[in-house]
């Protein structure tokens, strides 16, 4: 990271607090083998290789080492606060910490101000520890109360009265807060959780994690540090930690490795940002400043170089527009850590009127777009959340994030039977269409062969025998030559399928550690095509050779029935006449009507096929709908299980409500689609309501015809269910394959009392909505969050509230960027980063003094003038927290 970018945001620093000098070992009754410079030289080594940053001095009433330490650790930028460890009156012990600038002089005042003699420290003061808390905070001092729940600590000697003072801000426990309770220790547990009423504490104690030092391999083990978040490691920062310590104190075994994309930095060149160049917090991040200095301009240009459309196309005008006045002929460049690509670093780049840029760690452009490395950031600008309040599709999107829908869609498998269903459909539809044909040409033939019959009983079948034997001929090889043209067409086919082993290439398999066994895989590959080419070749030329003999067949055929022919016309003129037909006439009308049968015969054959087929395929349908349905149930019981989990994770503020196929609209508009007469929309409204319905249902009662319908008592009125009624099958097979989408409502808890009071979006306040959508948003999700200005549609009491609260949780598992004009954001927000721009006509700014955290004076100054309620925030912060 550049030097000038160090201290711009807060972050945990490892800090040792029980350090002890080279000395400190003869209290043990031991003799020290090293010297003091060698075992501060030690003590610094291990403290660079753990990054410890901060060391607190903490000898038995002695601070006579102190100057070697700070000499030997100061050069090194570790920074020391130098110190003492007591015993109070009680026998409680107490570690006292001072600035890092603070004499040696005046740590010894201040050692014998609470009557330590200094020959033997660790005989007990003669001081109470309420006296020695309020003496060492009045001096602008830190104290904690040392193992605690050891001898000589705290809670050991259930001192409540001193646990209770608000001059102690932390107590040092030897191992975690869960381990504490897995190791029985229930009482102290409670205590520290502050759920104990005879220890019950105004503010909850931080706890901390410290050892006493006397070898410095000590301070490589866990519990021998613990972690404060500054912007830069110095006491008064220190300090200010204790004072929201929920946020700014952690032990080791606290921080669990948490595996989140986030957006390193932002740069701009050229346009109205300009310069601006800003290392982000992986936290929660604040943009600040007066109106009109760039703070939404900066959040639509990180959407515009991820390529992240706005919802609306109002929004998306504006965007542009901001974009095309502000950026210009400029360029903004992001970089960012991808979850999805395991933790990699991107850089983004993007220029006004062309397409985002992709640069990997190496500096190579990257095939990938900026959605395959943030695939589910959220950006929303002002007044973009009250948007998505505003559409109720939106919410659904919103809702389907935490529900795993595309995971549970997938693993339900009901695309795949829907597919299915769609291919019976038209299998029926078609075998349906086919079958009646079909049917149409048996009862032509039935009729042909009655007229047969006639033409039998008048003896000419005896007299023209040799007629339908030729007419079978004809009809014969027609099929013949049929099967033929049908094995060419297979044969060419068969050619055009052949794989082959091209796709194994010396660029592909030159790394490979068995390159020889894929060489001669496709080696083998290829001689199998080769052979297979060889065996085709043969076959096309048995094909032409076969084609040759069946065109001679053919013609020879076609000149021995002209013959035949020739032979039965002469036999027509034989026949005597019949109802003033020549035997002639009677000949002709006999061949055309054995033509016709031949030809319909195979039709008889064909229908049975045919119907074989449509009753299979019925069966089929049926079997895929009931697989459907069971699907269906699955599908249903895993999004309640879904809603169940995001519920709880809301934590009673928002309750999501999720009926299975309760949204019918899509079927009404299936429906209507149909055109019906006097069927639109207003009257297949009674489906919206009604309790005991399913689309499958609604297609078996159509087929049972108006009365069913109406016995359903849906609503629906007779000319409907006579018009329902009347659709086609293929239709009835729509809407019962058809599946009807999930109904989802959000309700906001507008309760100020424990008992919650729950009311629908569509019931609330603009502000109100926009609240419940915002508890949503600040849910799980491994990419950023960047909203712009999110209080303009919010109510201000519940961001103080509650999305401060969810805010302060989520941080640890999210980056947050927000764009704020309110206090509570980033002052109750504890936000690592807090930005105040400030900008001339021509350009915004945003320099390095302007970048920290507001555990720095001047970016307290800035926040409480510019933002609004910012003085009032503060003060409400100094009353809970002591700030």
């Amino acid at each position: 990271m550049n030097v000038d970018f160090e201290h711009t945001m807060a972050k945990f620093w490892k800090c040792a607090l029980q350090v002890n000098p080279a000395s400190y070992i003869k209290y043990r009754g031991e003799n020290q083998n090293v010297s003091e410079d060698d075992y501060n030289q030690k003590l610094l080594e291990v403290c660079l290789e753990e990054s410890i940053k901060v060391v607190g001095i903490a000898d038995h009433g002695n601070v006579d080492s102190i100057e070697k330490i700070k000499e030997t650790f100061n050069s090194q930028g570790v920074i020391v606060f130098p110190g003492f460890e007591i015993a109070s009156s009680e026998k409680i012990h107490l570690v006292c910490l001072y600035p890092e600038d603070t004499s040696l002089q005046t740590l010894n005042n201040y050692l014998y101000e609470f009557d330590i003699d200094t020959s033997n420290g660790t005989n007990p003061s003669t001081k109470s520890a309420d006296f020695i808390l309020s003496t060492v905070i009045g001096k602008g001092g830190f104290v904690y109360a040392a193992h605690c729940t050891d001898d000589s600590g705290v809670l050991k000697q259930k001192l409540n009265n001193i646990w209770k003072n608000p001059n102690l801000y932390a107590a040092q426990i030897p191992t975690s807060l869960d381990a504490l309770k897995e190791q029985g220790d229930q009482a102290n547990y409670q205590i520290i959780l502050n759920k104990n009423p005879d220890y019950k504490r105004d503010k909850k104690i931080a706890i901390i994690n410290a050892k006493d030092i006397e070898d410095p391999e000590t301070l490589r083990r866990e519990n021998a540090t613990c972690l404060v978040k500054m912007s830069k490691p110095c006491f008064s920062s220190f300090k200010l930690a204790f004072s929201d310590s929920e946020s700014r104190v952690r032990l080791n075994s606290d921080i669990k490795e948490k595996y989140y994309s986030r957006i390193e930095s932002v740069r701009f060149v050229g346009g109205f940002l300009n310069g601006i160049h800003i290392n982000y917090s992986e936290h929660l991040n604040a943009l600040i400043g007066g109106r009109g200095t760039g703070k939404s301009t900066l959040i639509e240009s990180i959407r515009y170089v991820l390529n992240i459309e706005p919802i609306s196309n109002e929004t998306k005008a504006q965007h542009l527009k901001v974009i095309k006045q502000n950026l210009s002929s400029g360029f903004a460049e992001l970089t960012v850590k991808s979850a999805v690509k395991h933790g990699k670093l991107y850089k983004i780049s993007r220029r006004y009127g062309e397409s985002p840029i992709v640069k990997d760690e190496s500096g190579s452009v990257s095939t990938f777009s900026p959605k395959d490395l943030l695939p589910d950031i959220e950006i929303f600008g002002q007044n973009e959340i009250h948007e998505i309040a505003k559409e109720s599709s939106e919410q659904l999107k919103v809702v389907e994030r935490f529900l795993n829908t595309d995971k549970i869609e997938k693993e339900s498998g009901i695309s795949k039977v829907k597919e299915l269903l769609v291919t019976t459909r038209n299998n029926i539809f078609d075998l349906t269409s086919n079958v009646s044909s079909l049917e149409s040409d048996v009862e032509d033939l039935k009729a042909h062969e009655e007229d047969e019959n006639r033409y039998k009983e008048l003896g000419i079948d005896q007299k023209l025998k040799l007629l339908p034997i030729v007419e079978s001929e004809r009809s014969t090889f027609k099929i013949v030559l049929n099967k033929m043209d049908a094995l060419k067409e297979a044969l060419k086919e068969l050619s055009e399928s052949i794989p082959c082993g091209d796709f194994i290439t010396e660029e592909l398999i030159k790394e490979f550690p068995d390159k020889k066994i894929f060489e001669n895989s496709k080696l083998a590959l290829f001689e199998l095509k080769n052979n297979i080419n060889l065996s085709i070749d043969k076959m096309e030329i048995d094909s032409e050779n076969s084609q040759k003999k069946i065109d001679l067949l053919d013609k020879e055929l076609q000149e021995s029935i002209e013959k035949q022919e020739d032979s039965i016309s002469k036999e027509f003129k034989k026949l005597a006449p019949v109802e003033g037909l020549t035997g002639k006439q009677i000949g002709e009308q006999y061949r055309d009507l054995i033509k016709n049968i031949e030809r319909l015969k195979p039709k008889r054959a064909e229908l049975l096929i045919q119907q074989g087929k449509l009753k299979k395929e019925i069966v089929t349908r049926k079997d895929l709908l009931a697989e459907l349905s069971e699907k269906k149930t699955n599908r249903a019981t895993a999004f309640e299980q879904g809603v169940k989990r995001l519920n709880r994770k809301l934590k009673g503020n928002i309750k999501v409500n999720y009926s299975a196929e309760r949204n019918r609209l899509g079927l009404i508009k299936l429906i209507v689609s149909y055109r019906l007469p006097d069927v639109a929309e207003g009257r297949l409204s009674w489906m919206k309501g009604v309790e005991e319905f399913s689309a499958p249902l609604l297609a078996e009662t159509i087929k049972k015809g108006p009365a069913a319908l109406l016995e359903k008592n849906w609503g629906m009125t007779s000319t409907t269910a006579d018009r329902l009624s009347k659709i086609s099958n293929k239709q009835i097979m729509e809407i019962e394959e058809f599946k009807i989408d999930d109904l989802v409502s959000i309700e906001l808890n507008v309760s100020s009392s424990e008992e919650p009071l729950y009311k629908k979006l569509d019931s609330l306040s603009t502000g109100q909505q926009c609240t419940a959508l915002l508890h949503m948003l600040l849910l799980d999700n491994q990419d950023p969050l960047l909203l712009d200005q999110p209080e303009d549609n919010l109510d201000n009491a519940f961001i103080a509230e509650r999305i401060v609260t969810q805010v302060r949780d989520a941080k640890l598992t999210r980056q947050f960027i927000f764009a704020t004009h309110n206090a509570n954001i980033p002052v109750f927000g504890d936000a690592e980063w807090i930005g105040v721009l400030e900008s001339t006509n021509e350009n915004a700014t945003l320099p390095i003094q302007n970048q920290g955290s507001i555990d720095q004076p001047n970016i307290q100054n800035l926040a409480a003038k510019i933002l609004e309620g910012g003085e009032d925030a503060f003060n409400r912060r100094k009353e809970k927290y002591g700030f």
